[in-house]
């Protein structure tokens, strides 16, 4: 395998200009609009189990994923952070060994995972999943 960059060697300045210059275009790219997100996230859970997590109706959700409606900027978000949560579980873990993680209690967490990010979101749920994959807390 080829190094990038020599072990140790100062990681090179990027300006947030740089790193976010495309940031505009990705709202209405075709993978990241509500509407695919809303389909994927059916896809992936149904809608009947998306749309609470979500915080709104299988209807809205189904007018969302077959773009009759757009969500709000908060409904966006929603979708965002549900949609990185369902990549993770992907990523780690089975369907149902998803459902059994999701589900039990958690020792990092302090609950269960769905609990938390029905609380917190989904930041503190997709760092249990890596402290998961890289062994620690069972």
């Amino acid at each position: 395998m080829e190094l990038l960059q020599e072990p140790g060697a100062e990681e090179p300045a990027l300006s947030a200009t740089t790193v976010f210059a495309s940031l505009a275009e990705l709202r209405d790219a075709p993978g990241y609009s509500p509407k695919a997100i809303s389909g994927r996230l059916i896809n992936s859970l149904g809608a009947d189990a998306a749309a609470p997590l979500l915080g709104v109706s299988a209807d809205v959700l189904d007018r969302w994923a077959s773009g009759q409606e757009a969500p709000d900027a908060d409904g966006r978000l929603q979708l965002a952070d549900l949609d990185a949560l369902v990549g993770h579980l992907h990523g780690a873990f089975t369907p149902a060994q998803a459902i059994f993680w999701m589900c039990s209690p958690n020792v990092q967490l302090g609950a269960r995972p769905i609990d938390v990010y029905r609380t917190q979101g989904s930041a503190p749920v997709i760092g249990a999943i890596r402290a998961h994959m890289h062994g620690a807390f069972g």
